[in-house]
């Protein structure tokens, strides 16, 4: 490819440049300004630029993909070797990954407690009661929005009813998404100002607030589903 990784106790974050010989930290030569290959030790957040925290500035988190994705499309190496265009790809593919997680405060989370718990956080099991009975109410009434639109046979009162229902459960589903949003901000505090070693209590309550988002994620497709088939 170009390039080889330097003695591990480099901890893998140098690359030699076989093009110039330098070693180098970063995505680029800063010599020959070759486009280096990522390393193992490459996170998300790393690659992103941005705080490994559970909240994150979307702004920057959009203004940095977008100009990694600039510098770093397959493209702009059409004519270099086939080792460093297949480097452009893995850049590429691993950006709209990052991107994707990133900007997904439940995916968000997930991906930062796994790489605190240095294995992968489990998936969503259960949210709280209140989010559950929630979600029940609010499926029952998906259901039977379903089973009138299979039916093909709807009376215009019943459409409107159904319609009503499901926008307030709409509703409800974003005042609830907010106040989860504003328990991660408040908690991001939390997480600034405690030590690693301390922070297991966080850890276990912004996994059980990725739950919580899970569950609402979950529903808004359906109520979204739902309203559209109505409309």
């Amino acid at each position: 490819m170009g390039h080889e990784t330097l003695d591990p106790e480099d901890k893998g974050q140098k690359v030699k440049c076989l093009s110039c010989g330098s070693p180098n930290e970063g995505f680029f030569c800063i010599d020959c300004h070759t486009l280096l290959p990522l390393t193992r030790e490459t996170d998300y957040f790393t690659l992103l630029e941005v705080e490994k925290r559970p909240a994150v500035d979307l702004v920057r988190l959009k203004e940095n993909f977008l100009r990694m994705s600039e510098m770093t499309h397959p493209d702009k190496y059409y004519n270099a070797s086939p080792e460093v265009r297949e480097t452009a790809m893995a850049y590429s593919s691993l950006l709209n990954q990052a991107y994707s997680t990133l900007k997904d405060p439940k995916e968000r989370i997930r991906y930062m407690i796994s790489l605190e718990m240095d294995k992968e956080a489990p998936v969503s099991s259960r949210a709280s009661a209140e989010t559950m009975e929630f979600f029940i109410e609010a499926s029952d009434v998906c259901n039977e929005a379903d089973t009138f639109l299979k039916k093909g046979t709807i009376r215009e009162a019943e459409r409107r009813d159904l319609g009503d229902r499901l926008q307030g459960f709409k509703k409800e589903y974003q005042e609830r998404w907010g106040r989860v949003l504003r328990e991660i901000e408040t908690s991001d505090v939390e997480w600034i100002a405690t030590s690693p070693e301390n922070r297991k209590p966080l850890i276990r309550k912004l996994l059980s607030l990725s739950h919580e988002l899970s569950y609402l994620s979950k529903l808004q497709s359906l109520i979204n589903e739902m309203i559209i088939g109505l409309s």
